[in-house]
Formats: structure tokens, sequence, C-alpha cells
């Protein structure tokens, strides 16, 4: 690879020699001819014009490849003048000798050694064989006489020895040009091959002297775009604001060492971009230099920003889980003192339309809280196999009941595996947002698709979705619709919590179907075209090895517990009193404590047919008493109340499959259907 290098090299330094040679010739020529004319010396004219004319052929073979055949015409055409100048004038003492270093040279520079040697020696026996003939009076000239066998000797030495230093010092001056270019082509080919853009500054005036090629290609110019003063001018954007920031970088370089700044380029062509820019002092060919480095770096600082977002996303998804825990257990008090002030006022329609309205309102209070903990995703509290085609078809048999006649549903189930792990109730709370969404951007009517299918995760990003997805087997449901579409500065944010477009939106609906895919092991995309509709889809893990599990309706029967002692364990006092009025009214004899360890020590001292045990409690959890209770009594009975669940409950949870979690907020009626399919002991 090398060698092939330093051929093209030479290839590059002989022609422009051979071309300068050609085109003096002509020159000379053409000059001669002028001359001739003037002076009317008219036969020498063909003589020039041929010579011209042999020049400008030999030029264009020269122009198209033929650089060996040229040197060569070129070299004999010097050999055959020189030996008719000696034959036909003085001989051997002739002037026209004072051609033959010429010749050597050119040789030596346009062939090759072996050429020049052999021309050497052509040489050489032409001088002896003009001599001899001169000595020998077969050459009769004017100094025939004065030509000796000595002179022979002398020439022949000569000019051999002439031809040896011209070899030498032609190949030295190869030598060192070669391997000039050759290190430069080497530096040069080193910096073009980096990723970077690489500037070189005087570190005098900070002016650009040099570029590399990546830099050309990054900022969408030319060379001549960035060096010298061609960088200062006010036409070239780009360059005048690199320039204008870089100067200042450069003085503190070479004071302070190396610097840095980032820098938002905006190359001609193209969209702009951020870089960041390294520079530090150094010695180039013993000058004082700046070297640049800018790096692109637009990649890494788009990571940055979705780390921010990502971080800001999980502090609000925090903060959301929280408030939904609080937010319920206030909404346990407001929506079971409204159903007991509905049936205290029954003969009453006013009063009773005044308790229906504060139902409804903390029904729709509740909603939002179940979206805040999907979006927070924590809202999962059960891991059952789930038909998520019998749930497409549940969403479309509540949608077509509340939604524009004008809007058709449709489903393309093609899917072969359809049966996930998770919650059934989050999983139809997603899909049944994303067909409210369909709806709304349909105001005139129009059609909404379920389509499913199954897909292999093989390399961790299947489809469009640029979540990375574990390797296995997902089942995609894509929601399609008709509508206005969205528009495309407005895409990115649709997952945004409390990001609407919609006068009455909350913003958390599509942030709550995220959540709760992103809980499920899933993903979640969108595509859309303003004014051809919209597509969100769904990836979930595949599990068809699991069977649904149809529930199992409870007949009424006698076993049914109406009464017992039960235990209720919680650190709301509004949750507390209304429980405890709940059980009451159902006709339960209740004990009520408001902390973890004082729920054991009763536990441990008295006799409960049933512990309603709240999950989350400041002093000591749930499970952890639960697990207590469990130690004390293995066969006792325990319903667990939550607003929401934190993973390490959910873990703690997996030990006692037998515990019913009844979720904040419900009505007393709920709870109490609840409690009466449990088989208690009763008095």
């Amino acid at each position: 690879m090398e060698r092939t290098v330093e051929a093209r090299l030479e290839h590059d330094l002989v022609a422009p020699l051979l071309h300068r040679v050609l085109l003096t010739i002509v020159i000379a020529s053409s000059l001669v001819v002028v001359t001739a004319v003037i002076g009317g010396v008219l036969r020498i004219v063909p003589w020039a014009v041929g010579n011209a004319i042999v020049a400008a052929i030999l030029i264009r073979a020269v122009r198209r490849g033929y650089l060996r055949a040229a040197s060569l015409i070129q070299c004999l055409s010097l050999v055959v003048t020189s030996i008719y100048t000696l034959t036909s004038g003085y001989g051997l003492l002739d002037v026209s000798i004072l051609i033959l270093p010429a010749l050597f040279l050119l040789t030596g520079v346009l062939l090759s050694a072996r050429w020049m040697f052999a021309v050497v020696f052509v040489t050489d026996c032409i001088v002896v064989a003009l001599g001899v003939a001169e000595i020998r009076g077969w050459l009769v000239t004017p100094n025939s006489a004065l030509v000796m066998y000595d002179d022979i000797a002398d020439a022949v030495v000569m000019l051999t020895t002439m031809g040896a230093f011209v070899q030498y010092l032609v190949a030295t001056m190869r030598r060192a040009i070669v391997e000039a270019r050759l290190a430069h082509k080497k530096t040069r080919d080193i910096l073009d091959a980096t990723n970077e853009a690489i500037f070189i500054h005087d570190a005098k005036d900070g002016k650009i002297l040099e570029v590399n090629e990546p830099t050309l290609q990054m900022f969408a110019c030319s060379r001549s775009d960035l060096i010298e003063q061609t960088s200062r001018d006010s036409s070239n954007k780009g360059a005048l604001e690199y320039t204008v920031q870089s100067t200042e970088y450069v003085k503190r370089a070479i004071s302070e060492g190396p610097q840095s700044f980032e820098w938002q380029a905006r190359p001609r062509a193209g969209s702009s971009f951020w870089v960041e820019v390294g520079l530090r002092s150094a010695s180039i060919a013993d000058e004082p230099r700046v070297v640049a480095v800018a790096r692109d770096i637009t990649t890494r600082r788009r990571l940055e920003q979705r780390v921010r977002e990502a971080e800001t996303f999980r502090a609000v998804g925090q903060l959301a889980g929280g408030v939904a825990h609080d937010f319920n257990n206030q909404l346990m008090g407001i929506l079971g003192n409204a159903q007991f002030l509905r049936d205290a006022v029954a003969g009453d329609a006013e009063l009773r339309n005044c308790a229906d309205s504060i139902l409804a309102s903390g029904h729709r209070a509740a909603d939002l809280t179940q979206q805040l903990l999907a979006f927070a995703r924590r809202g999962r509290v059960r891991n059952l196999p789930v038909d998520l085609h019998q749930l497409i078809a549940e969403v479309i048999a509540l949608g077509r009941r509340s939604i524009d006649k004008r809007i058709a549903i449709e489903q393309r189930l093609g899917a072969k595996h359809a049966v996930t792990i998770g919650d059934p109730s989050a999983l139809q709370n997603a899909l049944l947002n994303l067909l409210l969404n369909a709806r709304d951007a349909m105001p005139q009517g129009g059609t909404v698709r379920f389509v499913t299918c199954n897909i292999d995760s093989v390399d961790g990003a299947p489809r469009e979705n640029n979540l990375a997805l574990p390797p296995g087997q997902y089942i995609e449901i894509a929601v399609e619709d008709t509508g206005v579409g969205i528009a495309p500065e407005v895409i990115a944010k649709v997952f945004e919590p409390f990001f609407t477009t919609k006068d009455s939106g909350t913003g958390m609906g599509l942030a709550a179907v995220q959540g709760t895919v992103l809980e499920h092991q899933g993903a979640v995309s969108v595509i859309s075209d303003p004014g051809c509709g919209s597509t969100f889809r769904l990836l979930l893990p595949i599990n068809s090895s699991s069977k649904v599990i149809q529930p199992v309706r409870t007949e009424e029967s006698t076993q049914l517990a109406t009464h017992g002692r039960v235990l209720v364990v919680d650190d709301e006092p509004s949750v507390l009193s209304i429980v405890r009025r709940t059980l009451e009214w159902g006709g339960y004899d209740v004990v009520s404590c408001s902390g973890g360890r004082q729920a054991l020590e009763c536990y441990s001292q008295n006799r409960f047919d049933l512990v309603l045990l709240d999950v989350m409690m400041p002093d000591l959890d749930g499970v952890e008493v639960l697990r207590r209770i469990r130690t004390i009594n293995p066969e006792a009975k325990v319903m667990l109340m939550t607003g929401h669940t934190e993973e390490s409950v959910q873990a703690g949870l997996r030990e006692f499959p037998d515990v019913i979690l009844v979720l904040k907020p419900f009505l007393p009626k709920e709870l109490l259907a609840q409690i009466r399919k449990l088989p208690l002991h009763d008095d």
C-alpha cells in the first residue's frame, strides 16, 4: 500500500516537470520561428515548427496519462540531437557535449536509474567511437588532429562520473520530496480520518490556517470559506460566527492553557447543530499555533435533555403518587358521608339530588387520582392473565353505548396470542382513554379501529418505537382514527402530564396510558399526519403459557357473613370513621386502631373474625402487620385497604395470595359486599 502511494507521488512529481520541459520547447520553437522570419533565415523554420509540433503532441500525451512514453521519447530525442551535433560539428571537442548533463538529469528524473545508466553507457560508447573515428581520420572535423586517446579516456571518465553524480543527486532529491509529500499525506489522511473537525489557528491573530476534511463536511462549506481572510467574510455567516467566538478563546489558550466552549453551528446547508470546541496551544513546524477540535454533541445534548425530562417525570410521578394516596383518603370521607347522607334523606328529592352531585363529583375526582397513579406507575395492584381481545371487546361495548353514533368502531384482531399479565382494570382504562381521545378528534364523525398483531423483539427496538424492549414476543394494539390528527409541534408533548389541547381536558389521559403501559413492561408510541388521523401503538409482552382466569361468581347463601368481630386499622381519622360506621351499620362488632403497633397489641389480646388493614401507615406498614398477625394466627382472615401500592408492597403481598385487596376510595356498600363474601365465624 505504501509502495503504491510512493509511486503515485513520484508520478505527481514527474508529470509537472515533463510538462514544463515540453512547454518550454514549444515556446522556444515559436520564438525561433519568429526570429527566423524577421531575420530571413527560413531554413530553420521547418526545424523549429517540427519541434513545436512534436512537443505539443507529447504534452497532450502526458495529459492523457502516457507519461512514461512521453518521457522516453523526450530523452531519446535529446540523445539523437546530441549525436547529430557531435557528428556534424566539431566532433569530440564540440560544445554540444554540454547538452549531455541536461540529458542525464532529465533521464534520471523522468525515467529511472536503469534508463539513466543505459544513457550514460550509450553516451560513453558514442564518445569513444567519435574519438577513435577522429584519430583514425574516419570523421573529418576541424579539430581532428587535436584529439588523442587520453582525451577519449578523460571524456569517458568525466561523463561517467557526471552520470553517477547526477544519479545520486536525483535519487536524493526524489527521496526527500517523496518522503516529505508522503509524510504530509499521512498526516492529512490521519486528520481526515477522524470524526472531529480540526482547525489550525495562527496564535498571533487567530486566523484559520488549515482545516481537515470532516470540518468541511460538518459545516457544509469549502476550504476557501474558512481559510485566511475569507473566514471574516460576512457572507459566510457560519465561519464568521465561529471566528468571532473562537478569537477570544485562542488568546486564552495561549495565556491560560486549554480552553473549551459550546457553540451552535448554523451551516449554509442543513439544520443547526451543537458542537463542543476544545482549544490548546501547540508548536507546529516551530511556529506558534492553536489547535481547535470541534465535536458534534447534538445527540449527547438530546440524551441529556431526555435524562432531565425523565428525572422530572420521576419526581412528578413520586409527587403524584403521594398526592393521590392522601387524596384517596380524603375522598373516602367525602364519598362515605355523601352515601350516608343520601340514604338518610331518601324522602327529600332536593337533598338527595345534592347528595348525588357530591357522589358524582367524588367519583370524577377518584378517576383523576387513578390517572395520577397510572402516570406515577403505581396503580397496578393485580397480576392476572388478561385476554386483551376480550378486553378490547368490552371497551368497544362500552364505547358504543356512550359515543356519537356517527363514529363507527371496528376491530381487526389478528394476533394469535393475546394474553398478557397485568391489571385488567388499568389496561381497560388505558384503552378506554385512547377510544375517548379518538372520539374527541372526530367531532363530525369517522372511524375508530382496534388492530392487533403479534411481533417479535429481537434487537430491543420493535417497529418505530424508540423505547428499548427486552427480546421476546409482544402483542401490538393499534388504535387508529380518521380524525383531525396531531400537529408536528404537539406530537412530542402528548404524553406529558397536564398537557392538553382540549378546552376542558386535564392533560392526564395519555400520561396515564403511558404510565400503565410502562408498568406492564411495554411501550407506547404515536404517529400522526394532520388531517389524516392518528395511530397509537401499544406493545405489551404476551404470556402464551397462562390461561385467563374467569371470575367466579359467589352465590348468595346462608354461609355469607352478616355479622362478626372486625378489627379496623387506619391512620387516617376520616377513613377510620367511615369504615367503622359502615361496618356497624352492616351489623358487625368493630374495634378500631390508628396504627400498626397498636393493632398488633390489640390483636394479641382479643379474638377477631376479620382484620381490615390499611397498607400505608407511618409506624408499621400493613404488609408487616399482616405478616406478624399470621405469625400469631396462621388462619387469620385479613383484608387490605390501599390508595396505591409501592413495588416493595406488591412484592410483599405475593406471600399472601388469599388476602383480598380493596382499592380506595370505595363506597360503604362496596365494602360490605366484599366482606360478606368471606366465611367469617359468627359469634
